[in-house]
């Protein structure tokens, strides 16, 4: 079934990305990646991406949990494919992945 939204998955490009791991007050695991990331038009920012780290080991990134220059260049990498930030939640899994994100736009 397609939607009338388009979902695509931009590679990032990192480097010297790390990780505080933080446990909230309700229980939740949080896993603060800071990333350089660069977008296609050569733009490197460094940026701290908040993922909840899930029982099965995969990480849920949601676009409105995100620190306002992470929101940024987030946006910017989403406009530059024609897009803009997939609204919901995305995840991230499977060995040696660090970074993902999602952007819509309309057919």
């Amino acid at each position: 079934m397609l939607l009338p939204l388009l979902f695509a998955v931009v590679p990032v490009t990192t480097t010297g990305a790390y990780d505080e791991v933080r446990q909230t007050d309700d229980g939740r695991t949080l896993v603060l990646r800071t990333i350089d990331w660069e977008t296609d038009d050569g733009q490197r920012t460094r940026v701290t991406v908040h993922w909840q780290l899930l029982d099965d080991g995969s990480m849920l990134y949601e676009y409105v949990r995100q620190p306002p220059a992470t929101q940024a260049v987030h946006r910017r990498a989403c406009a530059l494919q024609g897009g803009s930030p997939s609204e919901g939640a995305s995840f991230l899994a499977g060995p040696g992945t660090t970074h993902g994100f999602g952007c819509s736009s309309s057919p």
